[in-house]
């Protein structure tokens, strides 16, 4: 009985006797699962049902005149090594040319040819809903992307409804599952506004899945705005054309689907300082008007013998102008942008933005009622100015107002002559008298 190796003996006899061997070898394969760990690039060469692994040192990198994408067929020189702590197999690439388009490249663009031709991918995109009230969700239970995606909806938009529908991201059962699933979200008992289609990154064949002509003609038949967010950035499936919406991850079509709350809070104060400074403004504004008639008026009551009439048209447009209904009309207004705002509140903020709203309206109403009273007061005041100054007001202190036959105001006892006679007005009415002597 032959004595039994180590596992580190046996495969450091492997090394030993297969590298040499296989110093300098040239194989041809489609490059798939391509990677790069930040210093060295990595992927695998298949063929037929076998594979093996190939690296790209990164001493070699600056030599290498092609750099090897998933899908395409290439023609690659190197060495292999034995790792033997990991009991695996590399070729250590130094030359790479391409040697035309892999099998499943090929098909994908023969594929993707036959449903541009039925129009497939020509469907008019549609526009999100920017406050969606229900999300479904199409993707592996316990996958990273559907934990990504519920992570940033309920960052960024708390309040919104999520329902998950379970498919596999790969596999047999991936085609099926993904369709039963879009039909299902599509049930109008749900009431989903938008659909999520998610699957983290792999390789060309973990998500060709998505690539399947049925699959995709569902998609782009979907009734509710679709976005599809399948594999990373660079990976780029037949659902992705057909979708309302390309998402580069999952966590971005999470970003798209959702507004943010942050964002609506911003918006929301700010348009909160905006009424602020257009209510001070329109108050301002009444306040010069009121001063500016006033003014007027003061300054054309000297003659009083000359503006008598002008000073009750004076009077009556000072009513008709009515700052206190303009200031009722700006409340008013004030009170529905309230309503507006609270309603958004209550939709999207949340209970902090809740908190931030009712601040904001205590403080706001606050500002108002003391701005009201000051104009009130200021109002009052000018009212009381202009009824002083009417030339019948002292009349009611006991004065008369002395006028001749021909009703002209008499102002100096020169004005007058014996035996004149005299129209004398006071507050209960008027009298004639004759002048019998100055």
């Amino acid at each position: 009985m032959d004595t039994p190796l180590s596992v580190k003996r046996f495969l450091e006899q492997v090394k030993a006797h297969t590298e040499p061997r296989f110093a300098h070898v040239c194989i041809v394969g489609e490059v798939s699962n391509s990677r790069s760990s930040g210093r060295h690039w990595y992927f695998t060469l298949k063929e037929d049902g076998a594979a093996i692994s190939c690296a790209v040192w990164m001493s070699q990198q600056k030599q290498l005149k092609h750099i090897p994408s998933d899908g395409e067929r290439v023609i690659v020189n190197g060495s292999l090594n034995v790792y033997v702590q990991g009991g695996s197999f590399t070729l250590a690439v130094t030359q790479c040319k391409p040697a035309g388009m892999g099998d499943l490249q090929q098909r994908l663009r023969e594929l993707e040819a036959v449903l541009r031709s039925e129009g497939v991918f020509d469907k008019p995109r549609r526009e999100l809903p920017l406050y969606p009230k229900k999300i479904a969700i199409i993707a592996a239970i316990g996958g990273a992307a559907l934990r990504d995606v519920l992570e940033i909806t309920n960052k960024r938009a708390p309040g919104i409804d999520i329902m998950v529908f379970p498919a596999a991201a790969q596999g047999d059962g991936c085609i099926k599952e993904n369709m039963m699933a879009l039909q299902e979200a599509q049930d109008e008992y749900w009431a989903c506004d938008i659909i999520l289609m998610v699957r983290g990154g792999g390789s060309i064949e973990d998500l060709w899945g998505y690539n399947n002509a049925d699959l995709v003609r569902a998609v782009s038949e979907c009734r509710i705005p679709i976005i599809t967010g399948v594999g990373h950035e660079i990976d780029l499936t037949l659902v992705d054309l057909a979708s309302d919406r390309r998402a580069a991850t999952p966590s971005h079509a999470a970003e798209l689907a959702t507004p943010d709350r942050r964002s609506i809070l911003s918006q929301i104060m700010r348009r909160t300082e905006q009424l602020d400074r257009l209510i001070d403004w329109h108050l301002h504004g009444i306040e010069t008007t009121l001063n500016l008639l006033t003014d007027q008026g003061l300054a054309r009551l000297d003659p009083l013998e000359q503006h008598f009439e002008y000073l009750e048209d004076l009077t009556s447009r000072l009513e008709r102008a009515a700052p206190s209904r303009r200031l009722d009309s700006a409340a008013s207004h004030l009170t529905l942008l309230h309503q507006r705002l609270q309603y958004a509140g209550t939709n999207i903020a949340g209970d902090r933005g809740h908190i931030v709203i009712d601040g904001h309206r205590g403080r706001l109403y606050g500002a108002m009622g003391r701005m009201l009273g000051r104009r009130s007061q200021c109002l009052y005041i000018a009212t009381a100015k202009l009824k002083g100054l009417h030339p019948e007001s002292p009349l009611d202190r006991g004065f008369a107002l002395v006028r001749d036959c021909k009703n002209r105001h008499i102002k100096s006892s020169s004005e007058i002559s014996p035996s004149d006679k005299l129209n004398l007005r006071w507050k209960d009415g008027d009298k004639w008298a004759m002048v019998i002597d100055k």
